[in-house]
């Protein structure tokens, strides 16, 4: 039986167990963070949590959409089992009874084939899986990361662990590469400290004397450490630090059985500095649908 269920309703000890033993497992789908990450959510439920899928939407105009949030790259249908293309399509034939609108991301073990209205897109992630030695994976490297990786090593700069939301967003406010309101920095420094105080996120930086020139924020499900929120000062990146960040925790979590999502970019020159860690790509698919009536369908909902 398939129930679309409130989030008040939904029992979180379950649902998270789902999750947690998903073959699919990642940061995204537990209830805690999409509580942290979501404005509203609810849910596809299957056979009393044998299949679930949370839906993230908003209402705008009196209309009720599907929308991505920021740093929740993939969500879709979870299970303890192999998902099959025709629960994942059952799934979405429901979504237009209680949606106008959509444009969702599922996870890289959900396939989504096309059906009725909705468009179906491929996107690409990046992951390194970390079980090798230290060494092992270092040979993977490319030789630009490697170079790279030398040039930061003759600085003077060090990496530390355990720096502050503070300091992240602060560096995040002067060198992002999209414009924010303070609302949303707000917003992103929430969510950096509700993973923090449960114990699943560690912030890297590279630092040249006081002064913060990179930093990272890596989240920690049980698979899978993603590469949530990164920032280099222009210094940072003059002097490459990014690199020196990525390879000080790759070095530390090396021969662990964690899987480093890069979370993955259709952007070339960020695919490359992914690819030279040796990272592969997973593909993971986007669907979207609009019920909106024709003159309307150049319409776009600003989430």
């Amino acid at each position: 039986m398939l129930e679309f269920v409130n989030r008040r309703e939904i029992d979180d000890k379950k649902w998270d167990d789902v999750v947690a033993h998903s073959p699919s497992e990642t940061l995204y789908p537990y209830s805690w963070y999409l509580d942290a990450a979501a404005e509203n959510w609810s849910a596809l439920i299957m056979d009393d949590y044998r299949f679930i899928m949370p839906l993230v939407w908003k209402r705008k105009y009196g209309i009720s959409f599907l929308y991505q949030p920021f740093y929740t790259q993939q969500l879709g249908v979870f299970s303890q089992e192999f998902v099959d293309p025709a629960t994942i399509s059952a799934m979405l034939s429901h979504l237009p009874k209680k949606f106008i609108s959509g444009n969702i991301n599922f996870n890289s073990g959900n396939l989504v084939s096309e059906q009725g209205s909705f468009h179906v897109g491929d996107k690409k992630n990046y992951r390194l899986l970390l079980r090798h030695s230290y060494d092992q994976l270092r040979h993977s490297y490319s030789n630009n990361t490697r170079r790279n990786i030398n040039r930061t090593m003759a600085l003077n700069d060090k990496i530390l662990k355990n720096v502050t939301t503070d300091e992240l967003i602060r560096l995040k406010k002067d060198y992002d590469v999209i414009k924010r309101s303070g609302q949303s920095y707000r917003w992103m420094q929430e969510l950096l400290e509700t993973i923090l105080n449960r114990g699943s996120g560690v912030i890297y930086g590279s630092v040249d004397g006081n002064q913060l020139e990179a930093a990272a924020f890596f989240g920690f499900s049980r698979k899978r450490a993603i590469y949530l929120v990164a920032v280099s000062s222009e210094r940072g990146k003059q002097n490459r630090s990014m690199f020196k960040v990525v390879d000080a925790f790759i070095r530390e979590h090396a021969g662990s059985d964690l899987i480093l999502d890069f979370e993955g970019s259709n952007i070339p020159s960020v695919a490359r500095f992914f690819e030279g860690f040796g990272a592969d790509p997973e593909i993971y698919q986007n669907i979207r649908f609009n019920r909106l009536p024709v003159p309307l369908k150049r319409w776009q909902v600003h989430v």
